[in-house]
């Protein structure tokens, strides 16, 4: 009896059990453009980081994507918007207790990738007027369903100020094809912050399958970027980790310098792409983020181009699973 007694035990253990064992029903499966290979986050909950970087001013992670706000006299600017209504609403009511009783006034979409202006609607339904690179407007406004003659939205063509003289805020684009077609960065130019979404990665791979990428223009506004126009102590970078400005450009300037070396080293050898595994290892940045999932897809596009091989690039990202 008492054998038959521990066995139903067991049973009844492995029934209770298995429900928590499972995958939460919230969690999200990330992909790249084209489906393959898939950006998980760290996990499959949602994180939410927040760091002030200054009185009314702040950072916030939400998984891997980094965003923003910054207190107005009038309500909150909010700079990017995760990668998923989730992920929006979760940074929305993190605004709300930090921020309390502010209105959403505006959000800026530093550039149209998704995994940075999927989560939108939290601000928008919330009356937020929607702030983007003019030469990529219509298609986020595709993207999010938004009118393309929306009073809602303003379209940026070089720089937009908003805020006070004591916060004073400049929502900038440096006008050359980068990280895509057009990326804006925000700048506080008396704390001294510069929000440089993805034109800046820190310790973690750029992304350079986008079909507005470009290299020369790339280069040329971490130049920019450098100079005393945008003299920052802090930089917020699009993905990786918050660092000093100079550091995490020069940190980005230097992977894009690398990748396009060796993929046009090894083009000119006839090397096939196939083998990218192999010829396209850079041990200075292996094991950093995106290393695994992203590197070896930007020295094949890399090494198309170095070919003369016209690449399309990649559309957008999907969420295959919530």
């Amino acid at each position: 009896m008492s054998r038959i007694r521990n066995l139903f035990l067991a049973a009844l253990f492995v029934c209770l059990a298995s429900p928590f064992a499972s995958s939460p029903a919230s969690a999200q499966t990330f992909y790249l453009p084209g489906g393959k290979p898939p950006i998980p986050p760290k996990d499959s909950t949602l994180t939410i980081r927040v760091r002030r970087l200054a009185p009314g001013v702040y950072a916030a992670k939400l998984s891997y994507v980094w965003t923003g706000w910054v207190e107005l006299p009038d309500g909150i600017l909010v700079i990017d918007a995760g990668m998923a209504d989730r992920a929006g609403a979760a940074l929305a009511d993190t605004i709300r207790a930090r921020s309390p009783h502010r209105p959403f006034r505006y959000l800026v979409l530093t550039h149209g990738q998704e995994d940075h202006i999927l989560g939108a609607k939290a601000f928008l339904t919330a009356g937020a007027t929607l702030v983007t690179p003019a030469p990529v407007s219509s298609e986020i406004d595709s993207v999010l369903g938004v009118s393309p003659n929306s009073s809602k939205e303003i379209r940026v063509e070089t720089r937009k100020r908003f805020g006070s003289a004591a916060r004073p805020v400049d929502v900038v684009w440096v006008g050359l094809p980068a990280n895509s077609a057009a990326d804006m960065v925000v700048y506080l130019p008396k704390q001294r912050i510069l929000f440089a979404g993805d034109l800046v990665s820190y310790r973690s791979v750029p992304w350079l399958l986008d079909r507005g990428f470009g290299m020369k223009g790339w280069l040329a506004t971490l130049d920019s970027l450098s100079t005393k126009r945008f003299a920052a102590d802090q930089l917020v970078p699009g993905h990786g980790l918050i660092a000093k400005p100079l550091e995490a450009i020069q940190f980005t300037r230097s992977y894009l310098r690398d990748a396009d070396e060796k993929a046009s080293k090894v083009a000119g050898w006839g090397t096939s792409p196939v083998d990218v595994r192999r010829w396209g290892y850079l041990g200075a940045y292996e094991g950093m983020e995106f290393y695994d999932e992203v590197h070896f897809l930007n020295m094949r596009r890399l090494y198309a181009e170095a070919k003369g091989i016209k690449t399309p690039g990649r559309g957008r990202m999907r969420v295959l699973r919530k």
